[in-house]
């Protein structure tokens, strides 16, 4: 695969960019069950069958409107939908919890920046382009 310019990749709801971000991630997470016992001769073995499947989304960067936090401070709907994007490759769209949301800022003039991380819940739907 040809190499990508770092703001081909992004995090998305009802296909806007969130909030300003600068930087944008994905973390596959393939939970394996350990099924080793005595007679497997101290080495290590998993049943050929994923335990737990899920996706964790983290971004940070400037906060810009107000649209992430209504959504983070939201305590009626737990989850949303949410696409993490990689311009000219795939996308990976599903149900996500906010599960830390955090403002800071600093003093004199810098923006307001934020960081946000996200727990996939359910079924993750890859569409390759």
């Amino acid at each position: 695969m040809a190499k990508l310019a770092g703001r081909k990749v992004r995090i998305s709801t009802g296909g806007t960019a969130i909030a300003g971000a600068l930087t944008d991630s994905i973390t596959i997470n393939r939970e394996h069950i350990d099924i080793t016992d005595k007679n497997d001769a101290g080495i290590r073995t998993y049943l050929s069958d994923i335990g737990t499947f899920s996706m964790s989304m983290t971004c940070s960067g400037r906060l810009d409107g107000t649209t992430l936090l209504t959504i983070a401070r939201d305590s009626t709907n737990v989850l949303n939908t949410f696409s993490f994007i990689i311009d000219g490759v795939g996308s990976f769209s599903g149900s996500w919890g906010i599960t830390t949301f955090e403002i800071g800022g600093e003093d004199g003039a810098n923006a307001v920046t934020f960081s946000a991380s996200f727990e996939s819940s359910g079924a993750v739907t890859w569409t390759a382009v």
